[in-house]
């Protein structure tokens, strides 16, 4: 009896998972040829799937050496969120607020990996951020924290730029020390302003990661280096997901920015590279307007 009521159990199980067995593992969105796909990474070989991973995407028996492709940002989003103060660092000696605060970015931000990130005409410094990037699989709104967890497909690493206001009134002419309220949330919506991935990562614990952060610049000789750990993160990505989700709809391939205890300026010529430990790492230069 015992034995029949394992197999049964056993039977379920896989019956259950059968259509959710492709989201575990890690996945990209690539070009080739002028196309675009998504695909299923395994070491070097990009094995293509038929859509989105947590659209139950399949392999269609197509692979790809991964050097013979352009590795994209590896979702669409139509929602890019950032966090504020969700570091532990932010407050010492003060109480943190019980909720999650934000703020967003148009998709016209998303950037992948090698591409450059071009100043506006507005800007000649940029501040750069290295953050665990969260990637929504379900569509998820007014979500407990149970039900958050369960949206969350997978993770990446990405650099949240936001512009420099020193910048924007040096370029601008205006005066320095003008009061401002709007300008710098303002300035974190540019263009190719949230460059992620190229790999997303599921059924991964986020915790205790390294968060490494270096800009180097040959012709200057600039070299910053900056390191933390995820482990001091204010909010769980569950919880992050949960507030979120009650004040807007988060849809599959939308992406939030988990935040940062510290950024840097980075200025035109300047290499940027974020990484997150075990969720490799994305490169970007910063260029001027032509």
């Amino acid at each position: 009896m015992l034995k029949r009521f394992i197999i049964i159990s056993l039977l379920f199980y896989f019956m259950q998972t059968e259509g959710t067995a492709q989201s575990k593992g890690v996945f990209c969105r690539y070009s080739m040829n002028g196309k675009y796909y998504y695909g299923s990474v395994k070491k070097d070989i990009i094995h293509t799937l038929d859509s989105a991973p947590w659209e139950g995407g399949k392999e269609t028996g197509q692979t790809v050496p991964m050097k013979k492709v352009k590795l994209l940002h590896p979702s669409e989003p139509t929602v890019i969120l950032g966090l504020s103060q969700s570091y532990k660092d932010a407050w010492k000696e003060k109480t943190a607020p019980k909720t999650v605060r934000w703020f967003l970015k148009p998709p016209t931000s998303a950037a992948s990996p090698g591409d450059d990130v071009i100043l506006p005409a507005s800007l000649d410094e940029v501040k750069v951020e290295t953050e665990l990037v969260i990637v929504i699989g379900k569509s998820v709104k007014d979500a407990g924290e149970e039900e958050a967890e369960a949206a969350i497909f997978g993770y990446t690493v990405g650099n949240d730029l936001v512009g420099s206001v020193d910048s924007y009134h040096r370029v601008q002419g205006e005066s320095m020390d003008q009061p401002e309220k709007l300008l710098a949330p303002g300035l974190k919506i540019g263009d190719e302003f949230a460059p992620f991935g190229p790999f997303i990562y599921t059924h991964i614990d986020w915790r205790d990661r390294e968060r490494t952060l270096r800009i180097t610049n040959p012709e200057t000789g600039k070299n910053v280096q900056y390191r933390h750990n995820t482990s001091n993160l204010q909010y769980s990505p569950a919880k992050i997901v949960s507030d979120l989700s009650k004040v807007l709809t988060l849809s599959p391939g939308d992406v939030i920015f988990t935040g940062t205890s510290k950024s840097f300026p980075a200025r035109p010529g300047d290499d940027v590279v974020v990484t997150v430990e075990g969720l490799g790492e994305c490169t970007n230069r910063i260029k001027k307007s032509k």
